[in-house]
C-alpha cells in the first residue's frame, strides 16, 4: 500500500482504543504513513468530511482502480483524474487567517528611517537563531494575554492578532529557511 490508494475499511479502532467493525461500504484514501508505531496509515473517509483515522495494513483491504475510482467524469462532459491524495490548498487554508496575517505585513513594511520594505524582503535570509528568538518572544507575550495579562513590546501595548501573526511569521521564515538548506543539500 502507499499514499494515494483507495482501500476498503475492514475493521479498525475507536481513539479510547475500542475495536469497530466496519461496513463494506466503509471507504477512504490512505493520505500519510502513520507516526504511530502501532498503525501502519493515516486514512481520510469517504463517508465523513475531512475525518481521518489510522489503521494497520491488515484493517485495510486495497481497491483495484477501476474507471469509477481514476476518473471524475463533470456534466459538461469533461474528464479529469479524481483528486484523491492530492494537496488540497483549499481545504487546508484559511482565507481570513492568510488575509490578516497579510495585513499584519504590510503594517510592519513601515522601517524606522521612513523607508517600506518589501513584503519578500524576509525571503533574502534571516538566521534561524533570529527567528527562533523572536518566536519565543512572540509565544510568551501571547502566553501572557491568553491568561488577561497585557504585554507589551518595543512598539506599546500589542493584542493577540498581532502576536499570533507575528509567530506565524517567525515559523515560516524559519520553515523557509530550514527548507532553503535541505534543497540547497540536495543539489
Amino acid at each position: 500500500m502507499k499514499i494515494g490508494d483507495r482501500v476498503r475499511i475492514i475493521r479498525g479502532h475507536y481513539s479510547n482504543g475500542e475495536p469497530y467493525t466496519a461496513s463494506n461500504e466503509e471507504k477512504g484514501t490512505i493520505v500519510e504513513r502513520s507516526s504511530d508505531d502501532k498503525f501502519d496509515w493515516t486514512v481520510r473517509h469517504d463517508n465523513v468530511s475531512l475525518r481521518t483515522t489510522v489503521f494497520s495494513e491488515d484493517e485495510l483491504e486495497l481497491i483495484p482502480p477501476d474507471k469509477t475510482d481514476t476518473i471524475r467524469t463533470f456534466g459538461t462532459g469533461a474528464t479529469r483524474d479524481t483528486s484523491a491524495g492530492k494537496l488540497s490548498y483549499v481545504k487546508a487554508l484559511c482565507p481570513i487567517v492568510l488575509q490578516r496575517y497579510v495585513q499584519y505585513l504590510d503594517k510592519h513594511r513601515l522601517q524606522p528611517d521612513g523607508s517600506m520594505r518589501e513584503f519578500d524582503n524576509w525571503k533574502k535570509g534571516i538566521p534561524r537563531e533570529t527567528y527562533q528568538d523572536s518566536r519565543m518572544r512572540h509565544e510568551i507575550t501571547a502566553w501572557l494575554l491568553s491568561q488577561g495579562i497585557p504585554a507589551e513590546d518595543n512598539h506599546g501595548p500589542v493584542n493577540i492578532e498581532d502576536t499570533l501573526c507575528a509567530i506565524i511569521f517567525n515559523a515560516m521564515g524559519e520553515l523557509h529557511e530550514v527548507l532553503k538548506e535541505k534543497q540547497n543539500a540536495n543539489s
